[in-house]
């Protein structure tokens, strides 16, 4: 099997990004089918040259490499990294939520940019976004910090919430995954376009930051640290 030889598109297109992470695809399916969805929104596919599809961690900027025929020709040793900050660490001991302690811009904000229904889906664990990680960051200035997916046409409310914070060097996507995606209680299709979305981002030059409740409940140092780095 060989694959086709690409060329960056003036727009990119479904057709286009599923040729592109074509080899890198199979191969993480093929020999890590268990991380391949975490591996996956941390690459970036760069132009096809000398008949080899290269790909770099945005991160990490380790580059793994493969040939025309999709045989492995170089992957470095952080090439395919995807643990940072999502191990279990320290559990967070918290009130309970009506009982906690928010600042005035947090709920600000949310009364502003979230209507009812999602408040009551992705409230708390914006709040706690807001108010212990991404607040510290900013110094609670979030008039910047926009509600939606960062690109036209795209639309994902049925199982995430997105926020993106503009005037930054770095393309930085915040995305709240919703039960229906952690829990796999979607449908095939939805999945495919939860992940479909996620690797239109990343060959734009956005940096998915993926938010789930597991990861607000363990060690926000850690994961703090690993946002300072990115903003």
């Amino acid at each position: 099997m060989m694959y086709p030889k690409l060329k960056t598109p003036k727009k990119v297109t479904e057709e286009w990004l599923k040729a592109a992470f074509a080899p890198l695809f199979d191969y993480l399916e093929r020999e890590f089918p268990e991380d391949a969805g975490k591996i996956l929104p941390y690459m970036m596919f760069y132009p096809n040259e000398d008949q080899l599809f290269y790909y770099r961690h945005c991160l990490t900027k380790d580059s793994i490499i493969f040939d025309q025929a999709g045989l492995l020709v170089q992957c470095g040793a952080e090439a395919l990294k995807h643990d940072f900050g999502h191990q279990p660490g320290k559990k967070v001991l918290r009130p309970p939520f009506k009982e906690q302690f928010v600042h005035p811009n947090v709920t600000r904000w949310i009364g502003r940019k979230l209507n009812q229904k999602v408040q009551v889906k992705y409230g708390e664990d914006v709040t706690s976004f807001l108010q212990e990680l991404w607040g510290p960051l900013v110094n609670y200035d979030f008039d910047n910090l926009e509600v939606r997916l960062p690109r036209r046409g795209a639309n994902l409310s049925y199982c995430c919430l997105h926020l993106y914070p503009t005037g930054r060097p770095k393309k930085l996507a915040i995305q709240f995954v919703g039960d229906e995606i952690v829990e796999k209680r979607c449908t095939y299709e939805q999945y495919q376009e939860y992940e479909r979305r996620q690797l239109e981002l990343v060959c734009e030059g956005w940096h998915v930051i993926t938010i789930i409740r597991e990861i607000l409940d363990h060690d926000l140092e850690r994961f703090r640290n690993y946002l300072s780095k990115l903003i």
